[in-house]
């Protein structure tokens, strides 16, 4: 029997007509639209030629087939089984196919030859017949209305001009006031909801003298006291909580102005499944701009992946300890009412003693509400600080003369990272370290006695391979079976944190592992994009998520180790592991291939050159004022990848001086600690110079020139595989990414024979020899500007600074304008091209506005001092947005060009004037605004300007082709190292 004609397993056929049943699919009876292993007619089945599809789903109205449904059997990738219901569909033309292994779907749309989106998102769960009919005539369909997107937009900018009405009301910024806004809106958001209930027949017990109507006929001079005397205690009654506490404002007129704010909005869509999204909204657009409360909100993603690999079942508790506004509880809600069979008790079950979890502050109340909105299950919520209050799996209780465990069956959670703790003493490895205790008491909380105790935690990546955790990581091993770790990208969790993070997932949690039954390795897996751009605005990228490809073997199945390790997974061995002070960052245990595709020796980087650390010394030891023999130290700063910056070297006292650390003629510097972008940036030493050491935020590697050309290394390490490896293995807290020597040594590159390597360096630097040459002639050319004028003006005076986004105010959200990224400017031309088109809906806000013939400067470093700047032309429809980081200059047309100013603010002059006049932090500075506007230039007449700026125009057209040379031997270069790497 082949894999095609096997039958389902009996637990995912259990699992998918469960599904489809909660959605109201009939699988049985006079209306029933649901088939197995056969179409309705005889004309399909006659299509398929004896092939038996293991669903198909038809309207109640037509006889036209509207899904197809292959379930995944045992041994067979989803992708296959998706490949084999798009050609089952095809032919019996059914416009949907979802492939499952029972909790993780695919789904294709056989007409547009593309998975179906659903707003916004691509479908990854069973949908209703209504919803299905809809993609009969597009891939793309929105349940929430034009409307409601639009209100739900402007429920921010209300919450925005509330938050600064509740400023009078002597409510602090952040929770209070967000708690504040949160118990009016939940107010109008349950009245809506309900609402749609009672014109739907649905029964319910809300109380109409609670409704948003209701509200609103109370006078105002008594409305806050209705509010809170009898609206709160109705509702504190009708979910048995205390949730619901008096409103803090005083003035009457405000609550009335928010009130009629939020009036005439309607957020919650009656074609969506979930009545909760609206309060999610708020509560992730919220968060997202307002930093002391974007610690609370994981993404959805992110959060559906980990439900999804716990798998939770009705009758199981779940718990949260950080639970924030109760992404994961809400979430495990959603996933088991959505699988588990309908009835009294399984719903009594679900909202009563399912979901549990604890919110260090107030937030508890607006998780409690976000639950209610979404379904309930709110109870067991509390505000309360986890680490304080430890649970022990291991002990027992009795009720009612029954014997209890204490704990649960699962843990999901986003713990807090880097904190300190004052309550290390009530756990097994005291600790003041926030990661140790807040991993202990996520491990201790479940239920020793359970089947299968189960977790899946994000920590920070530094709890991964930090000295001072070693012990909480054999802890770990010791007390659960761990099964895989997925390193995340640096960037999923912005624009909260940039913290470099990963996922925990074990089984068997808080047990004493026999040795018996110790697993011997445990699978990595390292997410690469997880399907959104890694920045502050997280857009939706066309390409899929890796996190697809972990769900579809996430029950690690060893019969799948081929597939498994063809996409991805690595299979690290915990002796290894012991071996290595616990360390479980899986790019440390990586071993070179043999070949490469070039059929290369394949080498680690240890293996070929000396790994030399650089030399420490305090602040107090470098000299401001130098004399020609002190040692001269290379610097992350000064360490640029086209040479040694000179003008940023330090000097330091003879004592620190090591001799053993000399930089010597063909060395290269690396960068071992820097932010992400620029860890691994390296340097080649072209000269021997006299007293120069490098720094302890730099490593030197040295070629064993019996075994590497030097040259030749060097560009194995600038090439794109290696950074790559290099963002791969770094270590990132904060903004700063560490690479250890260890994980650098790793490094495995081909290697062929020196009498290749060498020709290979001599076509290399040839082609390096006419970049550098072209740079020089761009480098050395500066537009000379010098003029009769001797009236100076300041660029305030002859022009507006950063123009009002009012200008747009009245055009169609569904207008595409320009999008200019940074690296779109250039420090070479005036006039930059856009080539990225956006609705000028998404980018409204969050983002700086400009329009043709506007000046672009960067403000931030380095991009500021590299003198990024530009002219905005040929923008769509005239209009652009870009990054926060620009000031936007318009010049005053009467007046000047705006080419005039901007080869005034591309001069040496004016950005070394700008060095003083910075603010932030190292590495993240700014120039300050007000410098720029004070900054005075020559303003002679028009005809005077286009004169000279005529001339610059001329000059700079006999020096593009030095542009072109640069553009087109920097690709050379780039395609004779993937050569080498057989790409």
């Amino acid at each position: 029997m082949n894999s095609n004609t096997m039958p389902l397993e009996a637990e995912t056929r259990v699992l998918i007509d469960r599904s489809l049943e909660n959605l109201g699919w009939k699988l049985s009876g006079k209306d029933q639209n649901v088939y197995y292993e056969q179409p309705r007619s005889e004309a399909e089945k006659k299509k398929l030629c004896g092939k038996r599809p293991d669903y198909v789903l038809y309207s109640k109205d037509s006889d036209k087939p509207l899904i197809v449904i292959e379930a995944k059997k045992k041994g067979v990738r989803l992708d296959s089984a998706l490949e084999q219901g798009i050609q089952y569909a095809k032919a019996i033309e059914a416009p949907l196919v979802f492939a499952t292994d029972g909790v993780f779907c695919k789904a294709f749309h056989t007409v547009a030859n593309r998975p179906p989106i659903l707003n916004g998102e691509e479908i990854d769960e069973f949908i209703r017949e209504a919803l299905a009919l809809r993609y009969l005539t597009s891939y793309e369909v929105n349940t929430v209305s034009p409307k409601v997107q639009y209100d739900r937009k402007e429920l921010i900018r209300i919450f925005d001009e509330a938050n600064n009405m509740l400023r009078g009301e002597g409510l602090r910024a952040g929770i209070e006031r967000f708690g504040e806004f949160a118990n009016i809106l939940f107010l109008k958001l349950i009245s809506e909801s309900e609402q749609i209930k009672r014109e739907s027949g649905i029964p319910t017990k809300f109380d109409v003298a609670c409704s948003w109507d209701s509200i609103k006929q109370i006078p105002i001079s008594t409305r806050i006291e209705y509010i809170n005397k009898t609206v709160y205690d109705k509702l504190n009654l009708l979910y048995d909580t205390d949730i619901f506490t008096p409103l803090q404002i005083r003035d009457a007129s405000i609550l009335k102005e928010i009130m009629d704010k939020l009036d005439p909005l309607m957020l919650t869509d009656v074609d969506s499944d979930v009545k909760g999204d609206a309060f999610e909204y708020f509560l992730k657009a919220s968060t997202s701009t307002k930093n002391d409360l974007g610690e609370y909100f994981t993404p959805r993603h992110i959060v559906k992946t980990m439900v999804r690999l716990v798998n939770p079942q009705i009758g199981e508790k779940i718990y949260d300890p950080f639970c924030g506004t109760g992404g994961f509880l809400i979430e495990s809600f959603r996933y088991i009412h959505n699988n588990m069979a309908r009835t009294e008790a399984n719903m009594k079950t679900l909202r009563e003693s399912t979901v549990y979890g604890n919110e260090i502050t107030n937030t508890a109340r607006i998780t409690k509400m976000n639950m209610i909105l979404a379904g309930d299950g709110h109870s067991n919520i509390k505000m309360l600080d986890s680490l304080a209050n430890p649970i022990d799996g291991t002990e027992t209780y009795t009720e009612n003369g029954v014997l209890h465990h204490r704990g649960f069956d699962i843990v999901l959670a986003n713990m807090p990272y880097s904190q300190k703790t004052k309550h290390g003493n009530l756990y097994d490895l005291p600790s003041t370290n926030g990661d140790s205790i807040c991993v202990q008491h996520c491990m201790k909380a479940i239920n020793s006695a359970a089947e299968n105790g189960r977790m899946a935690l994000v920590v920070p990546e530094g709890f991964l391979f930090r000295k001072d955790l070693t012990k909480t990581r054999e802890y770990l091993l010791g007390h659960c079976q761990l099964q895989s770790i997925i390193s995340l990208p640096q960037g999923v969790f912005l624009p909260y944190t940039g913290v470099k993070t990963d996922i925990i997932y074990a089984t068997k949690v808080n047990k004493k592992v026999k040795s018996s039954e110790k697993k011997k390795d445990f699978w990595y897996f390292d997410v690469k994009s997880d399907g959104y751009t890694l920045d502050n605005h997280r857009r939706k990228l066309e390409m899929p998520s890796d996190l697809a490809k972990y769900e579809e073997y996430r029950k690690l199945d060893e019969e799948q180790t081929d597939d498994m390790l063809k996409v991805g997974f690595e299979v690290i061995p915990l002796e290894k592991v012991r071996q290595n002070s616990f360390v479980l960052v899986g790019s440390r245990y990586r071993v070179p291939t043999p070949l490469s595709a070039n059929s290369y020796v394949m080498t680690k980087l240890s293996d070929v050159a000396n790994l030399i650390r650089g030399i420490s010394f305090p602040k107090s030891a470098q000299k401001t004022i130098p004399d020609a023999t002190s040692p001269r130290v290379v610097t992350t700063r000064a360490a640029q990848t086209g040479g040694i910056d000179f003008d940023k070297i330090i000097y330091i006292d003879d004592s620190y001086f090591k001799e053993d650390k000399l930089v010597k003629k063909d060395d290269i510097l690396f960068s071992l600690a820097n932010s992400l972008d620029l860890v691994g940036r390296v340097t080649y030493v072209d000269d021997d110079y006299q007293n120069m050491t490098f720094g302890a935020f730099m490593g030197l590697l040295r070629a064993d020139r019996t075994k590497i050309h030097p040259k030749y290394l060097f560009s194995m390490l600038q090439s794109q595989n290696a950074k790559d490896y290099y963002k791969s293995v770094a270590k990132t807290t904060t903004n700063i990414s560490n690479i250890t020597f260890e994980d650098l040594g790793n490094f495995v590159f081909p290697l062929p024979s020196l009498e290749e390597q060498m020709k290979i360096v001599s076509e290399i630097d040839s082609y390096r020899q006419i970049v550098e040459s072209a740079r020089t002639v761009l480098a050395n050319y500066m537009p000379k500007i010098s003029c009769s004028s001797t009236e100076y003006m300041t660029l305030d005076n002859i022009s507006i600074f950063k123009p009002s986004k009012e200008e747009v105010k009245d055009i169609s959200d569904d207008t595409f304008v320009s999008f200019v990224p940074m690296a779109t400017l250039n420090t070479f031309d005036a006039a930059f091209s856009a080539t990225e088109e956006r609705k000028i809906s998404d980018v409204r806000t969050g983002f700086t506005y400009f329009k043709d013939n506007d000046i672009l400067l960067a403000k931030i470093t380095p991009c500021f001092e590299n003198g990024k700047a530009g002219i905005a032309r040929n923008l769509t429809n005239g209009i652009g947005f870009g990054s926060t980081e620009y000031i936007v200059i318009r010049a005053n047309a009467s007046l000047v060009y705006p080419e005039w100013i901007f080869y005034h603010i591309n001069t040496p002059e004016f950005i070394e004037g700008g060095r003083a006049f910075m603010t932030g932090t190292a590495g993240q500075q700014r120039v300050d605004i007000n410098y720029v506007k004070q900054y005075r230039i020559p303003v002679p007449p028009l005809e005077e300007q286009k004169k000279i700026l005529d001339q610059i125009s001329y000059e700079q057209s006999l020096i593009e082709p030095s542009k072109q040379l640069i553009k087109v031997f920097t690709a050379k270069i780039e395609t004779r190292i993937k050569e080498v790497w057989g790409e």
